[in-house]
Formats: C-alpha cells, sequence, structure tokens
C-alpha cells in the first residue's frame, strides 16, 4: 500500500455549501475528508491528509464534475468514495458527507442508524449505484406534502 500525503489550502467545512461544489477538486475533497477524519477517533488524526490512490481520487472528482443533477451526483459520491476507498481511514464518513455538501440534503443525523447500515452496505459491496441513487432520493430527496 502506498500512502500519498495531500496537504490542500486550509478550509472549513462549514465555509463550503451546494454552490461552493458545483465544481469538485481534490484540495475541497480533501477538506471534507478532514473534517470526517476530526470527527472520528483520536488515533485517526495522524492519516487525516493520508491518500491510498490518489488516481482514485482523481477519477471521482472528475466523474463527480460532468454529473449535472444533484441526486445522481450524490449518489455517485456515496458509492464511490465508500466503495473504491481513496484514502487509507474515513472513507464512509467521507462520503457521506460529501453527498450531503452537494445536495444539502443528506443529514447523517437524521435517520443514523439506517444511514450507518447503508454506508456499510454500500462499502461492502452489497448495493450498486442504482441502489444508492434509489434509497437517497427515497430518504433524503421525497418531499412530504
Amino acid at each position: 500500500m502506498i500512502l500519498f500525503a495531500y496537504a490542500p489550502k486550509p478550509f472549513l467545512l462549514s465555509e463550503y455549501n451546494a454552490a461552493d461544489m458545483r465544481r469538485i477538486t481534490v484540495d475541497r475533497l480533501m477538506v471534507v475528508h478532514r473534517s470526517a477524519i476530526v470527527s472520528g477517533m483520536m488515533d485517526e488524526l495522524k492519516l487525516k491528509d493520508a491518500v491510498r490512490d490518489i488516481g482514485t481520487l482523481e477519477y471521482i472528482v472528475e466523474k463527480a464534475n460532468s454529473i449535472r443533477d444533484d441526486l445522481s451526483r450524490a449518489a455517485f459520491l456515496l458509492y464511490s468514495i465508500a466503495n473504491y476507498h481513496p484514502f487509507v481511514e474515513g472513507n464512509k464518513r467521507t462520503a457521506f458527507l460529501m453527498a450531503g455538501v452537494v445536495s444539502k440534503k443528506c443529514d447523517l443525523k437524521e435517520e443514523a442508524h439506517e444511514s450507518n447500515i447503508m454506508i456499510r452496505k454500500i462499502a461492502a459491496g452489497e448495493m450498486d449505484e442504482e441502489g444508492v441513487k434509489r434509497w437517497i432520493e427515497e430518504k433524503f430527496f421525497k418531499t412530504t406534502h
């Protein structure tokens, strides 16, 4: 395994909104990853800049930028980051945070238990991208009348 330390410009995750994420960059994705790592265990902090596969990370960013609708983009990011593991640690957390940041819809606190189960299924390869999209749409994009 090759560890690649990547140090983006410092930004606060709270500074980002869906408009900022119309164009995702590796730097912006790394900010979200850092936030995910900081929310975890203290012994993970040393891994906040550890990228397992920079090519995979760049692919995810490039493909996400080609997707225009929020639902498909959120599903792609959630599925791809959780499934392809571009980071050494924090892939599932980063995946869910990115889906939420780009769509402003996915809230891990809402439906937390179910979200935890689903992200683990995604990471284990038990759901495909279309299944992820259907789940996100059902849980976070449906409006109540």
